[in-house]
């Protein structure tokens, strides 16, 4: 083995494992001296508690929302929630975090008239199976969950709508699986490599991802979680807009949700599993692939991602539309889902007039 070889193979690895779990000790750290200050405090609150929540809010069984099932793919078995006719083109929908279907509850309502829409939990996720270990959240078996959920549908193509998480394995399947998009939307979610450069180069965009470098400590992500009743779900959920999207309904479907018993490592681990790059994964991408029709939404006021990826994205990716909403959140979908639901559709129907155009 040349010394060239060792490096890449040994020693580049080394020095990127110490730097990043360095990062990742110094947050914790941080945080635990926060957490001790405020036990000292008060030593009586037992703020890391949730609040115990049997019975679901009512609106999670909600009929006009669709109808919960059950498919046991290859690896692992998910639930959704599906609406509208089946005989219709699929738009499949991919949540990212914390989130699980019910962040799509506005996009199942409004495009159950012109598609078979199905919003899934992603493994690990609401009441789909929640396998144990952080490997089996690595890219490579979520990209494989999408192709094989496509496929147990009966369908050969979909429209793929993504946020966040689900944004990011939704990059992933268009590099590997472009045939089986019909067109695209991704919410929230820059194209990897514009992330990865964005990290590197830019330092306001490396402070707001301090999460990723903390979410690889073990335990202590998921008391940070829990702080105060799960009151980082209230924080998400927060419009500027009067009155808010969100009902306080909404908000305790959210904690009933991630309150279960180990419902919040699955999550974490899809950081965990994640934060170096799946080589194995990138060696897999189609060759001479061509991109289907894309649209990226952008929320104006995302607090963890710079308004700039929406530039970058834009000339990284062939055909690709794009659009800012205006005071929106990285929660762009549910924080203005009447200006999201308009973008959508205007983008959907400009496809189908060329379709129709070039018949």
């Amino acid at each position: 083995m040349d010394i060239a070889r060792l490096l890449r193979a040994w020693v580049v690895p080394a020095i990127m494992f110490t730097i990043l779990y360095s990062i990742s000790v110094f947050y914790g750290v941080l945080f635990l001296l926060r957490f001790f200050y405020r036990w000292v405090r008060n030593p009586s609150e037992r703020f890391w508690r949730v609040k115990k929540r049997e019975v679901p809010p009512a609106c999670l069984n909600d009929p006009s929302l669709g109808n919960h099932a059950y498919v046991q793919l290859k690896h692992v078995k998910l639930h959704y929630v599906e609406n509208g006719d089946k005989s219709k083109p699929l738009m499949l929908f991919l949540h990212g975090f914390p989130e699980f279907w019910y962040s799509w509850r506005h996009q199942l309502k409004e495009f159950s008239k012109d598609y078979w829409v199905v919003a899934v939990d992603m493994r690990g996720y609401g009441d789909s199976e929640k396998p144990e270990g952080i490997r089996f959240y690595r890219l490579k078996y979520l990209v494989e969950d999408v192709k094989n959920l496509i496929e147990a549908l009966g369908r050969e193509q979909c429209t793929l709508v993504a946020h966040d998480w689900g944004g990011m394995i939704a990059w992933y399947f268009l590099m590997i699986y472009p045939k089986w998009v019909d067109t695209y939307i991704i919410m929230n979610a820059p194209h990897p490599v514009v992330y990865r450069k964005m990290m590197i180069k830019r330092f306001s965009q490396f402070r707001k991802s301090w999460y990723i470098f903390f979410f690889q400590l073990p335990y202590l992500p998921e008391l940070y979680m829990r702080i105060k009743d799960m009151s980082k779900i209230n924080k998400n959920l927060t419009s500027k807009k009067s009155p808010s999207p969100y009902t306080a309904e909404d908000i305790e479907a959210y904690k009933f949700t991630f309150g279960k018993p180990g419902a919040l490592t699955p999550p974490i681990n899809y950081y965990r599993a994640t934060i170096a790059p799946d080589r194995e994964l990138l060696r897999r991408r189609a060759e001479n692939f061509k991109m289907p029709r894309g649209l990226f939404v952008f929320g104006e006021n995302d607090s963890v991602i710079n308004i700039e990826v929406v530039e970058k994205t834009r000339r990284v990716v062939h055909n690709l539309t794009t659009e800012v909403i205006k005071g929106a959140s990285h929660f762009v979908q549910q924080d203005d889902p009447e200006a999201v639901n308009k973008v959508m559709r205007e983008f959907l129907k400009s496809g189908y007039e060329e379709e129709v155009k070039s018949d």
